[in-house]
C-alpha cells in the first residue's frame, strides 16, 4: 500500500509496461492527445501508475512510439532495468501484419507483433500460436483492449499494427537463470489481466482546441478541417487539399466549431467520409455512432423528401451502410438529387452552430463513390482555405 495515497499498489509488470505504452501511442496516433502517464487497476482494486515517455522522431500521421521503463519487477518477469518500446502503427494492407502476429478474436482490426529483444515461440505453446510474439495470454489481453478502447472512442475503423520491443531483451534473455525453452529471441512478457481508464470526451476536446490554437496562435484565419485522414485521396483529387494540415475534429464537428469561432477564424472547410458528415443534416455534433447514428434515417427521410416512394424509403432503411444506400439511390437515378438536399440542411446545421460568425463550407466524400457534393459556401472558402493551409504547409517544412 502507497504511504501517501492509501492505495493498493499492484505489482509491477512487463504486461502492465506495456499496455501503458500502448494506450500512450495510439491515443496519440488517432487523438493526439499526449500521455505523461497511464494507470491500470486490478481485479483486486490495486493500481499502478506507469510513467510512459514519447519517442519524438517516431510518431507521425501512420506510427507513434512510446517507451515505459520497466525496473524492479517480481520473479520471474523483469528485475533489472528495460525500456520496453510500443509502437503503433496503421495498417493499408492486413496482409503486412499476418506473418508472425497474434490476434484477438475480440478486435479483429488489431495485430500484435514482438520486435527486437521480444521472445518468439519456437513451438506452439498454451495460449500462444508458434512464431507469435511470447507474450502471455493475460498479458495480451490487457494490451489488446489498451488500444481497442481508443479505436472505440473513434469508431474503430482503424487497422493497427502493434509492435512491442525491448533493446535491452536478447542481454536479459541471456542472463535469466531459469530455463528458456520452447522459445527464442528475447524475453517474455507478463502479467495479470487489468483495466485502463477510457480516453475522456474532454481529453479529445483538448485535443481539438490545441490544433485549432496552433494555426490561428501563427495567424491562420481559414482553417481546414476533417474528422480524419479517412477519403484524403480522394478528396485531395476533387478539391486539390491536401489533410496533412487539417485540423482532425474526430468525431466532434460541434466542439470544432465552437473552438473556431473563439479563437477568430473566419473559414471553415469542412471534409470527408459521408457516414460521419451526413449526421450535420440532423444537426448532430457528436458523430460517434456509440453517442448517435441517425444515418439510414436521413438518407430516407431526405428521399421522400424529394418524391421517392415508400417502398425505396423501407429498402434504404433496411441497409448497413451508406454506400449501400448510395448504390440504391445511384441505381434510382436519385442520388445527385437526395445528396443536394442533405447538403442544404447541412449548411444550415453549421450556421446555425456558428451563429453566423463563420464562413462555413462542407464537402462529403465516399470511397466507393468519390465526391457527393458541397455546400453552397464551400468554393468560396475553399480559395481562401487553400491558400492559407498551403502557405502553413510550407512554413511547416
Amino acid at each position: 500500500m502507497d504511504r501517501f495515497t492509501g492505495l493498493t499498489l499492484s505489482p509491477i509488470s512487463s504486461g502492465d509496461c506495456v499496455a501503458a505504452a500502448a494506450r500512450a501511442a495510439s491515443a496519440e496516433l488517432i487523438f493526439k492527445i499526449v500521455y505523461e502517464n497511464v494507470t491500470i487497476q486490478h481485479k483486486n482494486g490495486a493500481t499502478r501508475t506507469y510513467m510512459v515517455q514519447r519517442v519524438d522522431e517516431s510518431c507521425n500521421d501512420q506510427s507513434c512510439e512510446y517507451i515505459c521503463t520497466m525496473e524492479g519487477g517480481m520473479a520471474p518477469d523483469i528485475r533489472e532495468r528495460a525500456n520496453i518500446h510500443v509502437k503503433v502503427s496503421h495498417l493499408a494492407d492486413v496482409r503486412e501484419a499476418l506473418e508472425g502476429s497474434a490476434t484477438d478474436i475480440r478486435y479483429g482490426n488489431l495485430f500484435l507483433k514482438a520486435g527486437e529483444g521480444i521472445g518468439v515461440a519456437a513451438t506452439k505453446m498454451p495460449g500462444i500460436g508458434k512464431g507469435e510474439p511470447l507474450i502471455e495470454k493475460e498479458a495480451r489481453a490487457l494490451i489488446f483492449d489498451a488500444v481497442a478502447n481508443v479505436c472505440e472512442m473513434s469508431d474503430g475503423a482503424q487497422m493497427l499494427l502493434i509492435t512491442v520491443s525491448c533493446p535491452e531483451g536478447m542481454m536479459i534473455a541471456a542472463r535469466n537463470s531459469a530455463p528458456q525453452s520452447g522459445f527464442a529471441g528475447g524475453i517474455r512478457i507478463i502479467g495479470a489481466y487489468g483495466s485502463i481508464p477510457s480516453v475522456h470526451m474532454r481529453e479529445i476536446s483538448e485535443s481539438i482546441n490545441e490544433q485549432i490554437k496552433a494555426q490561428t496562435r501563427t495567424g491562420v484565419k481559414s482553417l481546414l478541417m476533417s474528422p480524419g485522414k479517412y477519403c484524403a485521396k480522394e478528396i485531395n483529387e476533387a478539391l486539390h487539399v491536401d489533410l496533412k494540415t487539417a485540423v482532425n475534429c474526430y468525431n466532434l464537428p460541434g466542439q470544432a466549431i465552437d473552438c473556431a469561432v473563439e479563437e477568430g477564424a473566419e473559414n471553415i472547410l469542412l471534409v470527408g467520409n459521408v457516414g460521419k458528415l451526413v449526421k450535420l443534416a440532423a444537426g448532430i455534433m457528436n458523430t460517434n455512432s456509440v453517442a448517435s447514428d441517425g444515418r439510414r434515417e436521413i438518407f430516407s427521410a431526405h428521399t421522400a423528401l424529394i418524391g421517392g416512394t415508400s417502398s425505396q424509403v423501407k429498402i434504404l432503411m433496411g441497409c448497413a451502410t451508406c454506400d449501400e444506400i448510395l448504390a440504391y439511390l445511384e441505381s434510382w437515378g436519385l442520388k445527385d438529387k437526395v445528396m443536394q438536399s442533405i447538403l442544404i440542411e447541412i449548411d444550415r446545421a453549421m450556421k446555425k452552430r456558428c451563429a453566423g460568425k463563420l464562413h462555413c463550407g462542407v464537402a462529403l466524400f465516399s470511397k466507393q463513390f468519390g465526391f457527393l457534393g458541397k455546400t453552397a459556401e464551400t468554393q468560396n472558402v475553399l480559395a481562401k482555405v487553400s491558400q492559407e493551409q498551403f502557405a502553413l504547409s510550407r512554413r511547416l517544412k
